[in-house]
């Protein structure tokens, strides 16, 4: 049990891992926005749809026409928080983008209360009251001169959609999550074909980060969903915290971008928002696992 949990634990820190470097290839694919969410939205889809041919999954479409405007539905939402993630990194500090992310889950709990009827509790809703104050922080910058108020907004609509996104999933937990990812994908690839001046229009090198991105955004999503066998999902949860750390880090290392201070002191407060709701799941979970 205890090298379960260790791999769990690997899985879940590598899948996250190598997650916080989407920002950074973002911005090293050096492109106008529509024509990396073009990209995105063409690797996601071939590459989920690769998988899910191999993994020979049947009865993907629901017979019911309700489950399959559903499942269109979702993979729509999808596809919209993919390019939200995209524009929100062009037009604002990236890391305002990692940090708005990290508070998904938060919305999801707000989300799940209303469209699953569960009771949120007290420690998600200080974690809440948390992250949303380190929110209001790093909206301190968007109203400054030389603000980043478009980005800023686009990337707390992208915690919110990636929020229902999450909770929808658990909703419709039949559905095929391999399939609505490739769906996603292709519907995003279709938008954004008509959105970019000339999506075909790329050089090798922005069109290299594009594909390494493509590649490592697969690699991480089998990991984090990997690391879902062996441990929770408040677990997978405080690994997100590697993201919301290690993204900046990268930025600035290898760009030498260097998010500004109301950024680090909003982060601060989502990080700690994420170990309070999840810190106490953990410990009880461990607890009946000693007294079984």
């Amino acid at each position: 049990m205890v090298n379960q949990k260790i791999k769990g634990m690997l899985f879940a820190a590598s899948g996250i891992g190598v997650l916080s470097f989407d920002a950074l290839l973002v911005r090293l694919a050096d492109t106008d926005a529509s024509i990396i969410a073009f990209y995105r939205g063409l690797f996601m889809g071939v590459i989920m749809l690769c998988v899910w041919l191999i993994k020979g999954e049947k009865d993907v479409i629901p017979k019911a026409k309700k489950d399959i405007f559903m499942i269109l539905f979702i993979a729509f939402i999808s596809g919209f928080g993919t390019s939200l993630f995209v524009f929100s990194v062009k037009y604002t500090v990236a890391a305002n983008t990692v940090v708005f992310l990290a508070t998904s889950s938060f919305f999801g709990a707000i989300f799940s209360y209303f469209l699953l009827k569960e009771k949120i509790r007290k420690e998600t809703a200080i974690a809440i009251a948390f992250s949303f104050f380190g929110v209001v922080v790093i909206f301190g910058n968007s109203f400054s001169i030389g603000g980043n108020l478009i980005g800023d907004l686009l990337g707390i609509l992208l915690a919110v959609s990636m929020g229902f996104q999450l909770t929808l999933l658990r909703k419709f937990k039949s559905f095929s999550h391999y399939f609505i990812i490739s769906a996603s994908g292709f519907f995003l690839m279709f938008v954004m074909y008509f959105v970019a001046d000339n999506p075909f229009d790329i050089g090798l090198k922005s069109l290299f980060w594009l594909v390494l991105m493509g590649l490592m955004q697969v690699v991480a999503m089998f990991l984090i969903y990997g690391a879902t066998k062996y441990i929770s999902s408040s677990e997978v949860g405080i690994f997100s915290t590697i993201e919301t750390t290690l993204a900046p880090i990268w930025l600035w290392f290898f760009i030498g971008e260097i998010p500004p201070s109301l950024t680090v002191l909003g982060g601060t407060f989502v990080i700690s928002a994420i170990f309070i709701n999840g810190y106490p799941q953990i410990k009880n979970r461990n607890k009946r696992k000693k007294l079984f």
